[in-house]
């Protein structure tokens, strides 16, 4: 026991008597400064020491605290331990505010205080418990550790307290969760020792908030975190998080190739688990354009690309879906994959139909150059792409529409199994009769252009030198700022 604590007696710790006491500006500067002197003579006056509350709540043990005074801190601690328990106006105690400023020399003073009352009364130890005990922001001690990254304290209070860590906040965000986040692995091995054989289920109760850890550990990119909790938490493996994907999937959305990489050695049952809304972790990658974890699928589990999502759609559906042109090109090149191109989903559309529908010009000539086959088959409503292409094209001219029926047109010609006449449309000629708003909206926008362009010629920027006392005066204050030749430029392009 510390010389310090020797003399610490059960009725130390009982509760506070007496109303408090509103603390002096003189009081709380000597306690702020850390100044010794100033506490023996409080004593010296019978001050109710254990009573002084500042304006914000703060105890004297919480300010010698917050500026890491050790000294002080071990003077009052040792005559008043009961102030550790003592929470300001924001709920902190004097141990959420000693690790949140990060002073490790007086955490551990306040551990080896709650030691000592472990010794005196094992009851009493049960309800000496700072480590538990939680701000108005529903914080321990040891999250404000983690949080500001101070690693020997943090190990210090996991070691104090085996329930600390599995604590949550009031966003769900427990010190377990936080120190897998910031990427401390020997903490999180020391926080998952103190668990020993407790079964998964037991462990997982004891977690308050988000327990989706695996997941956390793979979108900070740390492999050797992910490592350690899925060999103490296997089974987190195929769990999903709030937003239904398991960890494969949420690697392969991610495009964290290392980590795809990482959970496939572990295990290839997740890559045929899919997401809540229906997709496999090879439409997601696929989603999202990453081709070296479409390519990684694919090459460990060859059977992956006949997956099809909800809408019975197979990767090069979503590829062609979401315009993922280098992905398409892949597929269609590769003579074990090709045949994805004539799939058909629920609706009866073809990746080439997807295509078109959504005006992903690049993705048509991989698609229909490799297989003519696809531009001969039709949708559930009878359609081709091409009458999709000219059906939904607009009547006034859209460059990304007219140029996806160009490049569809032409792969339908270079195929010779339909003629086609022309590589476009027509753009249909405005009515003037029929479309005079028409006009009239273009006219007023022209007049309001061409009157802001001639505005701006004549209201330079910087304005003008209108100080008679100085050179040049009528001249632009910016007349030898090159940035204001480039203003007149296209000022003067503009009105042309």
């Amino acid at each position: 026991v510390p010389d310090y604590l020797t003399n610490l007696s059960l009725s130390d710790l009982v509760a506070l008597r007496g109303e408090d006491v509103q603390m002096t500006p003189d009081i709380l500067s000597g306690m702020s400064n850390g100044n010794i002197d100033c506490l023996l003579k409080l004593r010296s006056q019978r001050t109710p020491m254990a009573r002084l509350k500042s304006d914000t709540g703060d105890s004297v043990l919480h300010l010698a605290a917050t500026w890491g005074h050790l000294e002080l801190v071990k003077e009052i601690v040792s005559k008043f331990p009961r102030l550790l328990l003592e929470p300001n106006s924001s709920g902190q105690t004097p141990l959420h505010v000693a690790a949140h400023g990060g002073h490790t020399p007086v955490v551990k003073v306040f551990v080896e205080v709650v030691n000592a009352s472990a010794r005196l009364c094992t009851e009493e130890s049960q309800r000496l418990n700072p480590y538990v005990l939680k701000d108005e922001d529903g914080n321990t001690a040891l999250y404000y550790a983690i949080e500001g990254r101070y690693k020997e304290m943090a190990t210090l209070l996991v070691n104090a307290n085996k329930d600390a860590p599995f604590l949550g906040n009031k966003k769900g965000i427990s010190s377990l969760y936080m120190a897998v986040e910031a990427g401390e692995v020997s903490l999180v091995k020391e926080i998952l020792k103190t668990t020993g054989n407790e079964d998964f289920e037991v462990r997982k109760s004891k977690l308050q908030g988000s327990k989706h850890l695996a997941h956390v550990a793979l979108q900070a990119k740390r492999l050797d975190v992910l490592d350690v909790i899925l060999k103490e938490y296997p089974n987190l493996m195929n769990e999903k998080d709030k937003d239904g994907r398991t960890c494969l999937s949420l690697g392969a959305y991610t495009g964290y190739y290392d980590g795809v990489c990482n959970l496939l050695e572990k295990s290839k049952e997740s890559v045929y688990v899919c997401d809540e809304d229906g997709s496999f972790p090879i439409h997601k990658a696929a989603e999202e354009g990453h081709k070296k974890i479409v390519k990684k699928f694919i090459k460990s589990c060859p059977d992956s690309k006949h997956l099809l999502n909800r809408l019975g759609q197979n990767v090069l559906h979503v590829a062609a879906k979401n315009g993922e042109f280098s992905i398409s090109m892949f597929l269609m090149y590769r003579e074990s994959t090709k045949h994805l191109g004539v799939g058909q989903d629920v609706d009866g559309n073809t990746p080439l139909h997807l295509a078109v529908m959504n005006w992903h010009f690049d993705s048509i000539e991989p698609l229909a150059m490799k297989n003519h086959q696809i531009l001969k088959l039709r949708n559930k409503s009878g359609l081709r792409a091409r009458d999709i292409a000219e059906k939904e094209v607009k009547p006034n001219y859209i460059f990304h529409e007219r140029w996806t029926l160009a490049v569809l047109l032409y792969a339908i010609h270079s195929s010779d199994f339909e003629i086609v006449d022309s590589l476009t449309v027509p753009v249909e000629p405005i009515d003037p009769k029929n479309n005079r708003d028409y006009v009239n909206s273009l006219l007023v926008v022209a007049a309001l252009v061409a009157t802001v362009t001639f505005a701006a010629g004549f209201t330079i920027p910087g304005g003008y030198i209108s100080d008679a006392k100085e050179k040049n005066l009528g001249r632009a204050t910016l007349a030898t700022n090159p940035t204001l030749f480039i203003f007149l430029l296209f000022d003067i392009l503009a009105m042309q």
